[in-house]
């Protein structure tokens, strides 16, 4: 079951897969991640798209932190639109992050391309995750050669895209 977190080459060597499923066990021993209750979640859900000015859908999803291999399942709110006048990816974080302002963020959670933003919050035993990107939307006319930012398009052809996920840490 942990396997799929080591490289396939070193399963040809029975010693170093063990080693694999032994940490991989370890990581699931150590800490379980758990989704917030779905009425919270929901809520969340709500404030989001309250903030970035279009809808979001509440789920489960699986969910893995990066930072210590603790696996487990995630509040995960997502939503996706065109049509808008965020001209870069931290325009949108902000007013996402806005709804996480009582919570600590994390700066090992965080990274910045010129097509998206991430950011982790914490608060308490919570982690949240946000996640903004963009890609050619409707009417957008952009080269497959050439890299995602020099596609000189609008605000409103770019297709908006937010993933937020929430879990609550449990173990050590």
């Amino acid at each position: 079951m942990y396997v799929r977190n080591c490289p396939r080459i070193w399963l040809a060597a029975g010693t170093i897969a063990g080693l694999c499923i032994v940490s991989g066990a370890q990581a699931q021993e150590t800490a379980s991640l758990h989704p917030i209750p779905a009425a919270e979640c929901q809520q969340f859900a709500g404030q989001i798209q309250g903030a970035i000015g279009f809808a979001t859908k509440a789920s489960e999803d699986d969910f893995s932190d990066l930072i210590d291999g603790a696996e487990g399942r995630s509040c995960h709110i997502a939503g996706s639109a065109a049509n808008q006048s965020y001209g870069a990816p931290g325009e949108l974080m902000a007013k996402v992050a806005a709804v996480f302002s009582a919570w600590r963020e994390d700066p090992a959670r965080s990274a910045d391309g010129p097509g998206g933003t991430e950011k982790g919050f914490v608060n308490g035993s919570r982690i949240a995750t946000v996640e903004i990107s963009w890609e050619p939307g409707p009417g957008a006319n952009c080269s497959d050669t050439a890299p995602l930012s020099a596609c000189n398009i609008t605000p409103q052809q770019k297709m908006w895209n937010v993933i937020v996920d929430i879990v609550e840490k449990t173990g050590k």
